[in-house]
Parts: structure tokens; sequence; C-alpha cells
């Protein structure tokens, strides 16, 4: 990670990709796009992103070009304008940018010159003047920039410099003062700038001090104080800054300590030099197995840090801690956070919807199961049925229904409704995660069954949802969640179509079906309420079509008693695709989160069930179903029903 948008819905980077023929591609992420290649100069095979302005829309760094004769070049990004180059220093043929305005108008990086002997120079671009060199500090024949102000007015760096023997000296540019030398620390030879407050007025960076016993020590500037060493954390003998909020006031950066060779801290005026992760754990967040190496930005409150390390699985990830230890760090809760975990966090609230859709598709399976066992039975008179059953789906869902039909004629056509209730409990989220729904559902259906050949169904149904989404996701190392209310609408439609072979065996009824499903259900947005890193969500839908290709086969042992069974394979004409799920997590960035892929996209359904009556035209349904995914857990629905002609 490079860089992020002030409001953190942008990170920018690079990495290896197809298109640079395995080499690094800068890279734009937002929550919408994911990740997307910022592409590269004309010639080039490389690119890298370095910065970006405080509104998102403008990213600078370098690539290879044609026009460099294959060295490095600063470019210029935005939506509009893609790539560009921004050329080369009177003399030179390499540059790059390393950091823009709040704008992007104002871009400042380095790139070798005829003024500094084919040595780089510090320059300050904009669309008007181009790439203008600043100059060196007095003795000095080589500058680089690596921040801007927020109006770009104030340019900082290093130089090479007389006071610094010849070494790197920090500046200050302005228009009206020219390139200003900073100073060294007391005892050191060299320093750096890494950044500059939003005003222009505070700068902070690196440089050697007898402090750090020839090491480099964080330090602060300020045109009242100079320049100040802020130190290191306990026992250590070395130290960084790296970046500071908007006013100057809170400065983070890394330092070694007794123990570790790099570790994150935040440095305040009351405070001083802290560390990031005792911050945490004196707050509460659970930290343990975490190395937070490096804080490389903060945001402009001074309450957000971003940074990198190591995290409990022993991987490299970078992480965003908030602070509330401050009156103006004033939030709900601390938290150490990780992007990836969020996503995954945000990604599985889709279980929600392909659970709902699933209690469609069952209202469905117990019209199918009634109709296939009991259509024929309203005969000796009787033209209409009432029906009630009883389901439980392992997932776990359980379900009542209840309907009523009427036959149309006497060759087995049928119409009928339903109403029915379901108790939702999904849990196949991350992190513990889960929702509990109540659903009220309503459907039309009308289907001819005869005792033999052609049988079809078709049928519509709607549900409403409402209930409680609990989402899980990782605050440090420890599982919490965060819990709203919300509530859903939906419909879907199916169809079968079936023929029946009647005596191919004694007793025996064989029909080869093929059945078709679609449904959609969709969720309000909604606020979540507690847990340390809350979120305002936004409304999102599931949308599943299902195919199943199967055969019934029935055996009767007496009229009116018989046993059936169903063999079937269930695929996923969708592709498995979960929603897409976006929101906004409160007082730090929105985040989106694309759909992911289920498992369970192709299975086997196999049921095994019985019928008899028990009193005239009055009779029982029980059946078992096993769905048995090639990807995912078996799971089992058990139905019984009563139906009763009349």
């Amino acid at each position: 990670m490079s860089g992020v948008s002030a409001d953190g819905s942008i990170v920018i980077g690079y990495g290896s990709s197809a298109a640079a023929a395995g080499n690094d591609e800068a890279f734009r992420w937002t929550s919408a796009t994911g990740i997307a290649g910022l592409g590269l100069l004309p010639g080039a095979t490389y690119s890298y992103s370095n910065g970006i302005s405080a509104d998102g829309l403008t990213i600078v760094g370098e690539s290879d070009s044609a026009a460099s004769g294959n060295s490095s070049e600063a470019f210029r990004w935005t939506q509009a304008t893609g790539m560009v180059g921004l050329g080369f220093l009177t003399g030179g043929t390499q540059s790059n940018a390393r950091a823009a305005s709040a704008d992007g108008s104002v871009i400042v990086g380095a790139g070798d010159s005829a003024a500094a002997g084919g040595n780089y120079e510090a320059y300050r671009w904009t669309q008007g003047t181009g790439m203008v060199g600043l100059g060196f500090l007095a003795g000095g024949s080589e500058s680089y920039a690596t921040g801007v102000s927020a109006d770009g007015s104030v340019v900082v760096g290093g130089s090479a410099s007389t006071v610094a023997g010849g070494n790197y000296e920090a500046f200050r540019w302005t228009q009206g003062t020219g390139m200003v030398g900073l100073g060294l620390l007391a005892g050191g030879t060299q320093s750096n700038a890494s950044a500059v407050s939003a005003d222009g007025n505070v700068v902070v960076g690196f440089g050697t001090s007898a402090a750090a016993g020839g090491n480099y020590e964080a330090f602060r500037w300020t045109q009242g104080t100079g320049i100040v060493g802020l130190g290191f954390l306990p026992g250590g003998t070395s130290s960084s800054a790296n970046a500071t909020n908007a006013t100057g006031s809170v400065v983070v950066g890394h330092s070694s300590t007794a123990f570790v060779a790099q570790e994150a801290f935040r440095w305040t005026q009351a405070n001083g030099m802290q560390s990031v992760n005792a911050l945490l754990v004196a707050a509460g967040v659970n930290t343990t197995g975490w190395s937070l190496e490096r804080a490389d930005g903060v945001s402009s409150a001074g309450n957000i840090i971003v940074g990198s390390g190591v995290n409990p699985g022993g991987q490299a990830e970078a992480w965003i801690a908030r602070l509330c230890d401050f009156p103006a760090n004033a939030c709900a809760a601390p938290s150490l956070i990780t992007l990836s975990n969020q996503l995954q966090s945000l990604s599985s609230l889709g279980a929600v919807g392909q659970t709902a859709s699933a209690s469609l598709a069952g209202n469905f399976g117990t019209v199918t199961s009634e109709v296939m066992q009991n259509g024929n039975a309203t005969k000796n008179g009787s033209r209409f049925s009432m029906f009630t059953a009883f389901g439980y789906d392992s997932d776990p869902t359980v379900s009542g229904t209840l309907g009523g039909t009427a036959k149309l004629n006497d060759r087995g056509l049928l119409a009928g409704a339903t109403v029915g209730a379901d108790n939702i409990h999904t849990t196949n989220m991350s992190d513990g995660g889960s929702a509990r729904m109540n659903a009220g559902t309503a459907g039309l259906f009308i289907a001819q069954v005869p005792e033999e050949g052609l049988q079809w169904l078709i049928g519509a149904n709607a549900i409403y949802l409402s209930g409680r989404i609990t989402r899980g996701y990782i605050n440090g190392a420890s599982q919490v969640n965060s819990t709203g209310s919300t509530h859903g609408t939906g419909y879907g439609l199916a169809g079968r179509i079936g023929y029946t072979f009647a005596d191919l065996l004694p007793r025996t009824r064989v029909t080869p079906f093929v059945s078709y499903a679609y449904t959609r259900v969709g969720f309000s947005g909604y606020t979540e309420s507690d847990g340390p890193v809350p979120a305002m969500m936004d409304s999102f839908h599931d949308i599943q079509q299902v195919s199943r290709v199967g055969a019934d086969l029935r055996y009767t042992f007496r009229p009116g008693l018989w046993s059936w069974g169903t063999l079937a394979w269930g695929h996923r004409l969708d592709g498995g695709q979960g929603p897409d799920v976006s929101g906004t997590l409160i007082g730090l960035f929105p985040l989106s989160a694309s759909g992911g892929t289920t498992t369970q996209r192709d299975w086997l359904e196999a049921t095994a069930g019985v019928r008899f009556g028990l009193w005239t035209n009055g009779a029982m349904t029980a059946s078992l179903t096993a769905n048995v995914p090639t990807q995912a857990p078996t799971t089992y629905f058990a139905r019984i029903g009563l139906s009763q002609a009349f």
C-alpha cells in the first residue's frame, strides 16, 4: 500500500500484473471496483504509484517509458486522462512523482537535471508551469521532494547542503522563501523530511542524532521550535516519523525498542512517543500475536492510524487502528482491524440472502410434495382439499405451511394457494456472525397431475422477513460483532414438468422431471448499534436460479399407502454468486464486498417419504431430504404434512 485518500475510500499501491508482463503495475483500489491497474506509459514495462490527492481523484508515481530511454518518468493519473507522463527537468531524462496537493493540481517529486549536474533535483509541477526545479540548499547539488501542503504552496524534502557536510538536510520550500534548510538534530549529520501538515507549518521526518548514537531519530519541526527530536520507544535507539495529521499535532512512525527492530508509534505533545500496540492494549483491545511494525499514515483528526506489520497468522498485512484516548479522538470504541477481514465480514452477510432464497425454494418444495403425493386424492366427489406441513432444515430453518387446492377437472388439473411462516437462523457467516429472521410467505400454484402421462406445475410466491443480523469480525485478535435490525421482501417463480410412467413394474410409478426456480430477496439498509466497528449497511439483494433434473419413484402397498423416493441433481444456473454487499464503517470509510461464490453450486438431492391414509379422505406424509453438495457439508430437511379432501 502506497497511500490512501483522505476519507479512506481509495487505496493505491502496486503489484505484479499480466499487463506489465509479470512486473509491477500501479493500481487503484475502491470498494466498488476492487483492484484496478492504472496501466503503463508508452513503451513501459512497469509502473509504481507513490502518492494520492486527498480527494482521491489524482494518483502520482513513476513508470519507465520510451521518452526516458526506459528509465523512470513521473506520471499523473486521473479517471479522465488515464496515465500521463510529466516529462523531465531541463537536461534530464529521469523523474519521479512522490506527492500531490489536496486537489491534485500540484505534484512534487524529483528528477535529474542539468542544474544538478545529472543528479536529482526536487521539482514542483502544475498544469500551467510544467515541471519546475526547486534548486538546492547552499553547497548542495542534489535534492528531492517528498511532501506538499494541502494547497500546494509548501513543499518539503531533502537536499545536500554545506550544513550537513554534503549529506542531506531537510528543507521547506515556498514561493516567497525558496528552499530553506531545517537544520540537524543535536549531534546529527543529516536530516530528511517525510511529510508536512495540511497548512504547511509542521514538518516531520528523521535525522541522525547523538541521542540515537548516530542512528536516525524522528523529528518534528515548526517555525517556533525548530527541529526537535521525538525520542524513541522504551529501549529503542532509532526512530523515524513517517506522517502527520492535518494540524501537525499527531505524528506517527516507527521506532526500535528493547525487544524489536521496528514498532509503530504515535506522538503527541501531551504524551510524547507511545507504542500504538500499547495504546490499544491499554484501551482493552486484544493484540495477541500482532506485530505492529510501522505506522505510515494518520487521519486528519489524528485518531485513525494505518500501517503494516505481521498478523497473528504470521503473514505480512496492513492494519488500521482507531484510538479514542483524548477528546479530539472521541469515538465509540478503539479498534484494530484489517481491510481483508472487514471485506470478508461484509461478504458473509450475503448468506442471509442465500438462506432467505432457500426459504422461498422450500415453500416450492412443500407445494410440489403435496401436489405430487395428494393431488389425485380429491376424488369420489371431493373437489377441494386442505393441507398443512411442518419442516425443519438443518441450516437451520423451521417452517410451517397451510394450503388449499381446488380440482378444476377430472384429468388432474388443480389450482391452489398457500400461506406460511418461517423462523430462519443463519449461522454460516464469518467470525461468529449470524442472523435470526421471522418470515411470512404466500403463494399460488396451478398443476396438472394425472395418474399417468404428462405432469406439470407452475407456482409463484412472495416472502416478507424481519429480524436482526449480527456481523462478525476480528478486532485485534478477538472475535467481536455488531448487530442491526432490518427487513426484507422477495418473490419466487418456479416450474416443473415431468412424465409419469405407470405399471412399468407392478405397483410402481416412475416420473422423470426437470424443474426451474427463480428467487429474488432484497433487504433494506440498516445501521448497526453496537460493537467496536459498527457499520451503516446499504440495501442488498440475492438472486438465485436453480435447475433440477431427476426422477420420482413411487411404490404402492395398498390404496392410500405408498412410499416414494426422489433422486435429482441440482445446479445453480447463476454460478452460485452471492449478493454484493456495501456499507460504511462508521467513522472510518465506505466499503463494498463482491458477492462470494457459494460452494453449493452443484449437489445431489435425495428424498425418501411415505404417505398413508388416516381417515376418510385424510392422509399424512413424512419425508426426509438430504442435499449433498460437491464441496460443502450435507444438509437435511425433514417435512411432515397432513391433508384432508372434501
